[in-house]
């Protein structure tokens, strides 16, 4: 009889302690349910600030100088962050939104922005009188562009010329112009080449569209293949941007249909005699064998229209010289892809004056030009990106010379972008990307997997 009250004690006690149970159970449930729509606020208040910065980073490479660029990024943060988190968005409170830091160095805008808002409790609120408060933060890293955009003329092109300067427009068309925007140039090319657009080269920055696209419409068609003279004005015209003033991304963008077959030089003349050498382009295409004559044309003509010069024959040069006629190009490969045959001893035209001496050396130049592009220590090297078109870059364009598989055009692209599958890729250099067209249907796919290959780097 005395354990009876014993179990009505317990009894109250367990009664007691479910109770407590059940409002923690409820007070856990709670809590999850709200924590759970913190989450959901957090997630969109993520994407918002992500919106942010990004439209910050577009922004502030526009304006015609630093104080003005960053007031655009600001503006234009504030602006996508509002759009995206409106005030009181499901049931928010007390939200902040701030550009933390808009910084330049070297030429590599940082945008950073944070924002925090009190998400809304509906069950929490009964049990927790703290607030549910969460944050998020993102950064945009842009690099501002310098880029030349060199295209191949040559009359190979034919009725797929049209085709090659819609793609390149539309090409154009991607990039950022105006004051503070991207920096583009245009070299064109056939038997000679010609700075068409000069980049521009002060604190500015910024191209012109409508000046591109003029000089784009007003290019005509017809000649042989000078891709070294082409390599070496675009390589040129970047390095003539001051050091201080150049962008973090430097690029060239190289189209062309077949392989090289012009040499610029300052060549070593006879008959008559006494004749001053003169800077000249070789056109090495053969005629009727690999002895036949050939015509070379003044530097200044990018095609040839002005007419052969008085001295055309092949049989005129005695030598090929070491460097092309600014001294800064050798016709010598720079890592022995290709041996010229030499005679005598002088150490300014050392290069026997054969067909196939000159059709290598032509590959050799503008391989080296790319070389001391891409290999520029520092923020001064240049990433290059090749585009080809046609089926001839996939043939043997020369029979004879002892050219091998590795002496086709698209090999030859594929070593100036320096890309993976290159038989001479070069791992320490940046590393670009070769696109193919088979026809002209496929030019303007072409230019824009590069456009976009250009851009992932520089956003």
């Amino acid at each position: 009889m005395a354990s009876i009250p014993t179990l009505k004690r317990s009894g109250g006690q367990v009664l007691i302690m479910t109770a407590l149970t059940l409002v923690a159970l409820l007070a856990l449930s709670a809590l999850t349910i709200d924590l759970g729509m913190a989450y959901a606020v957090k997630a969109k208040l993520n994407s918002a600030v992500d919106a942010a910065s990004l439209a910050a980073g577009k922004a502030v490479k526009i304006g015609a100088d630093d104080a003005t660029r960053r007031a655009n990024a600001r503006a234009a943060a504030n602006s996508f962050f509002a759009a995206n988190f409106p005030t009181g968005i499901r049931g928010t409170s007390g939200t902040t939104f701030s550009v933390d830091s808009i910084t330049n160095v070297e030429g590599t805008w940082t945008v950073r922005v944070s924002a925090s808002t009190v998400a809304p409790t509906f069950f929490s609120r009964l049990f927790f009188k703290l607030p549910i408060r969460v944050g998020a933060s993102a950064e945009a890293t842009v690099k501002t562009l310098d880029m030349m955009l060199v295209l191949d003329c040559s009359g190979s092109l034919g009725s797929d010329f049209p085709a090659l300067r819609d793609a390149a427009k539309n090409f154009i068309n991607g990039f950022q112009d105006g004051p503070g925007g991207d920096r583009v140039g245009l070299v064109t090319f056939a038997s000679g080449a010609v700075l068409s657009e000069a980049i521009n080269k002060d604190a500015n920055r910024g191209f012109s569209k409508s000046s591109v696209i003029a000089d784009l419409n007003a290019t005509s068609m017809g000649g042989a293949t000078n891709a070294e003279e082409a390599m070496r004005i675009a390589k040129a015209e970047l390095d003539a941007i001051p050091v201080a003033l150049r962008s973090t991304l430097r690029a060239i963008v190289f189209f062309s249909d077949g392989a090289p077959n012009i040499v610029s030089g300052t060549f070593k003349l006879k008959n008559p005699a006494g004749v001053t050498p003169n800077p000249v382009g070789l056109y090495s295409v053969q005629t009727s064998g690999y002895d036949a004559p050939y015509w070379w044309f003044t530097i200044s003509q990018r095609d040839g229209t002005d007419g052969k010069l008085l001295y055309n024959n092949a049989s005129r040069v005695t030598h090929l010289p070491v460097t092309d006629y600014t001294g800064t190009v050798s016709l010598a490969s720079f890592n022995n892809a290709r041996t010229l045959t030499a005679s005598g001893s002088d150490p300014i035209y050392k290069w026997t004056n054969t067909w196939c001496n000159l059709n290598k050396a032509a590959r050799n130049m503008v391989e080296n030009i790319a070389n001391a592009a891409r290999g520029a220590s520092g923020n001064a090297a240049i990433t290059i990106y090749t585009i080809g078109l046609g089926s001839a870059l996939k043939s043997q364009e020369v029979s004879g010379c002892g050219y091998g598989a590795s002496e086709l055009g698209e090999n030859i692209l594929k070593r100036l972008a320096n890309t993976t599958d290159s038989d001479k890729y070069q791992p320490a250099q940046p590393t670009g990307i070769y696109v193919w067209a088979a026809n002209a249907s496929e030019l303007n796919s072409a230019f824009q997997r590069v456009r976009s290959a250009v851009l992932r780097l520089s956003q």
